[in-house]
C-alpha cells in the first residue's frame, strides 16, 4: 500500500511516497529503506518499482522529491545544491524513524546515479544509515564531468553564473541533456521521459553546477564502517565510468562489497535484466546487513 506524505526540510515542504509491504500488521515496525533518485529526476521515475522489490522482501519504503524539484517545495526551482539534497535526506531519515510503523533504529539508503552520490556521501556522515547500497553512482563530481569536452571554458561560464545569482537572485539554466552528450541513449531516455513526465523539467540551474563540482563523496566514504555499504556499477557506463566505482570502494573500509554487472550501460540498471541482478544483489545486501523484521 502506497500513500502521499509530506515533511519539512529546513522549514520546505517535502513530498514523497510512502510504501508499505502487503504483509505488514498494525503494531509491527519493520526496518525502512529510502530511496534517493539521480541528477534533476523526481520520485515518479526509476525507483517506485525499486522499492516495491524490497516491500516484497518485508521492509518500509519512502521515495520523495528533493527540494526544487518536483512536488517539493523551494525556489528558484531546478536548484541542484548536492549538500542540500543530503541534509534532505537525513531530514527524510529523521521522518521516517517517527512513523509508527517504522523501527527507528533500522534505516537504510538505496541511490542511483546522483542519488549513490548521495548516499555514499549521507551514510558517511549520519550514524543512523545503517545499510546502503549505492548503484551507478560518481565519487567525484569534478572529475567525472572533466571527462567532456572544453571543460575549463564551461566552468568560466558556470562561475559567470554564480556570480550573476549572487548580485541579482535570478538564475539562469541549461538542459542537462547538454551534460549528458557522450552518453545518446541516456539522452533519448531523458527525452522520452520529459513526455511522459511533465513535472520532470530536465533542466538544471547553472549556479549550481559550481557546488556540484566541489561535492566529492569519495572523500567521506572511509567512515560508513562499521556499517555496511555496497556499489553496484556496469562495466560498459559511459556517463559514470566503472572507475568512479573502483574508487570509493577503495576508499572505503569493510563491511563493503562492489558488484559489476558485465555488458551493460548505465541504464540498463533501471530495466530487463540489469534491473533483475541489481534488485537480487540489493535484496540480499539488506537482507544480511538489515533484516526487515
Amino acid at each position: 500500500m502506497d500513500k502521499k506524505v509530506q515533511f519539512y526540510s529546513e522549514g520546505t515542504p517535502m513530498a514523497g511516497i510512502l510504501g508499505l509491504p502487503d504483509d505488514y500488521q498494525t503494531g509491527e515496525q519493520r526496518a525502512a529503506v529510502i530511496f534517493c533518485h539521480g541528477f534533476t529526476a523526481v520520485k515518479e521515475i526509476f525507483l517506485l518499482d525499486n522499492a516495491k522489490r524490497l516491500q516484497a522482501d518485508g521492509y518500509i519504503t519512502l521515495n520523495f522529491d528533493y527540494r526544487y524539484f518536483g512536488e517539493s517545495g523551494g525556489e528558484p526551482r531546478s536548484r541542484l545544491i548536492p549538500m542540500a539534497q543530503v541534509t534532505d535526506i537525513r531530514n527524510a531519515m529523521t521522518f521516517m524513524q517517527h512513523q509508527p510503523e517504522v523501527n527507528p533504529d533500522s534505516i537504510g539508503l538505496y541511490g542511483t546515479s546522483f542519488g549513490c552520490a548521495n548516499v555514499s556521501y549521507t551514510a558517511a556522515i549520519d550514524e543512523r544509515a545503517k545499510c546502503t547500497v549505492g548503484v551507478v553512482g560518481p565519487g567525484d563530481l569534478e572529475r567525472q564531468f572533466r571527462l567532456g569536452p572544453n571543460f575549463d571554458r564551461f566552468m568560466d561560464k558556470v562561475r559567470r553564473e554564480k556570480a550573476e545569482f549572487v548580485l541579482t537572485g535570478k538564475p539562469a539554466y541549461m538542459e542537462t541533456k547538454r551534460l549528458m552528450v557522450r552518453d545518446p541513449e541516456t539522452v533519448a531516455i531523458l527525452e522520452d521521459l520529459q513526455k511522459r513526465y511533465p513535472q520532470f523539467r530536465t533542466e538544471v540551474s547553472f549556479e549550481s553546477l559550481l557546488d556540484i563540482m566541489e561535492y566529492k563523496p569519495e572523500s567521506v566514504v572511509d567512515r560508513i564502517s562499521p556499517r555496511a555499504i555496497q556499489w553496484i556499477h556496469t562495466d560498459k557506463d559511459e556517463l559514470v565510468p566503472l572507475f568512479e566505482a573502483q574508487s570509493m570502494y577503495a576508499k572505503a573500509r569493510d563491511p563493503k562489497k562492489l558488484v559489476v554487472l558485465e555488458n551493460m550501460i548505465h541504464d540498463d540498471v533501471y530495466r530487463g535484466e540489469g534491473f533483475e541482478q541489481t534488485m537480487q544483489h540489493t535484496s540480499a545486501w539488506f537482507q544480511e546487513h538489515l533484516p526487515a523484521r
